[in-house]
């Protein structure tokens, strides 16, 4: 059977909290173990939803203590090329084709700073799903181990990094594996919260974290891999599909 793990992009201290909020009670009620995916110095200005909530970093270390993985979203959550990087999703990142060097110096700036608020762990999260052979050169430099991105539906080695795919912002699946539901809380309307929070509830016996996650493996050898394969090419056939002039 299927499990999830749910994962939470864009945490920043001007996040919509009336979106996110719910979702915290939730775990506080049901004992969940999210990953979420904190931008140690945001300067994107699309993520400054509400007022700056003081406690921001207090409540990360909540989090964290409570069995949350705390995953370094980036550095500053800003756009500097228009390379999809190796999973060619979106046409923009803040690390792919960039000099292996500036990499290095942004990703260590950024677990500079969750270092010092006793949050970092060793999980990258990169913003718009792009990264490329430089970027986990620089991760694996600094001790990350692991991405929360990927093809498939079970964890695979990429370039010697963990990888914990995620391919949908829904509870799709296909009846085995493990699948990582992406949520962007500060797009999510009042009724996409509602349903999220009854599947959450529903399913909660499937619900589980991304240290869980990382060790799932299939009974099954081949499977894992035709899985990732399939899902990329169905994926990027899907994306080009849609980007075809006069497609609607």
């Amino acid at each position: 059977m299927p499990k999830f793990l749910i994962r939470f992009d864009d945490v920043t201290p001007r996040m919509r909290w009336d979106a996110f909020q719910p979702f915290i009670d939730l775990a506080d009620e049901l004992g969940l173990h999210y990953l979420v995916g904190v931008v140690p110095d945001c300067r994107d200005t699309k993520l400054n939803v509400d007022d700056a909530r003081p406690q921001f970093w207090a409540e990360v270390r909540r989090w964290k203590d409570a069995g949350w993985t705390i995953a370094q979203h980036g550095y500053t959550h800003e756009y500097a090329t228009l390379d999809s990087g190796l999973l060619g999703i979106n046409k923009r990142s803040e690390f792919a084709d960039l000099p292996y060097a500036l990499q290095l110096e942004k990703l260590s700036a950024g677990k500079a700073i969750l270092e010092s608020e006793g949050v970092w762990e060793p999980v990258f999260m990169a913003p718009g799903h792009s990264f490329d052979d430089n970027t986990l050169r620089a991760l694996a430099n600094l001790g990350f181990t692991a991405v929360t991105d990927g093809y498939g539906c079970y964890p695979y080695r990429l370039r010697g990094m963990l990888a914990v795919p995620q391919l949908f912002s829904s509870p799709k699946h296909f009846g085995l594996g493990v699948y990582t539901i992406c949520l962007h809380s500060n797009n999510m309307s009042i009724e996409a919260v509602e349903r999220a929070i009854r599947f959450i509830r529903t399913q909660r016996h499937r619900i589980i974290s991304f240290a869980e996650a990382s060790s799932v493996r299939s009974p099954f050898p081949l499977i894992p891999a035709v899985m990732r394969h399939g899902s990329e090419w169905a994926l990027r056939a899907a994306r080009a599909l849609r980007h075809i002039p006069g497609k609607t």
